[in-house]
């Protein structure tokens, strides 16, 4: 399966260090499904549309100067393509019994309350099967910015395979696609 994400790049970094696609940041914990003493996430998107939007969504005019991350000297924002296995366990937060069988209501899945988010995100890092392995490597959720979006947070063993990696401008085909269903207006 194909997976996206926006990050910061840096051309001359090596592989696994700031500036490199397949770089997980380990000072994690102010994300939505953080929980850095558990495991890392990787946040993913399966769409570069999706990754696009969720990265930009809160800005008001889209531009050239959001691909500057002030955070890494001479980086810029780029898309990156990877690919995770198609059969990896991803529990589906889209589907209704899922959220029935963990006490979940579609709110608390999209809520910014990252306490909350973080605490459903542990207890279904912790499920296990009868034989004591874990269930799942992942959730799987809508975008609050456009339910067709769906985004993935995966906490598997394995750091998703970079595929490809593409330098963003106001004039990449998904950019424009992500402005247009988030009506952004591209300067």
């Amino acid at each position: 399966m194909l997976v996206y994400r926006v990050f910061p790049q840096l051309p001359s970094a090596a592989v696994g260090t700031l500036g490199h696609a397949q770089y997980l940041h380990a000072k994690q914990g102010l994300g939505r499904l953080d929980n850095p003493g558990h495991y890392l996430v990787w946040y993913l998107a399966c769409s570069p549309t999706g990754a696009i939007g969720e990265t930009f969504a809160d800005l008001d005019i889209w531009s050239d100067s959001m691909f500057v991350y002030p955070g890494l000297a001479g980086s810029r924002r780029s898309l990156a393509t990877y690919s995770i296995p198609d059969d990896l366990p991803l529990l589906d937060l889209d589907d209704a019994k899922n959220l029935l069988d963990r006490g979940l209501r579609p709110t608390q899945v999209v809520e910014r309350n990252r306490s909350a988010t973080q605490a459903w995100a542990l207890r279904i890092f912790d499920e296990r099967n009868d034989r004591g392995s874990r269930m799942w490597n992942g959730v799987k959720w809508w975008s609050i910015h456009r339910p067709q979006w769906e985004n993935i947070g995966y906490w598997g063993n394995a750091a998703p395979t970079v595929e490809n990696v593409e330098t963003l401008t106001t004039s990449h085909a998904a950019l424009k696609d992500a402005a247009r269903a988030l009506s952004k207006p591209i300067v």
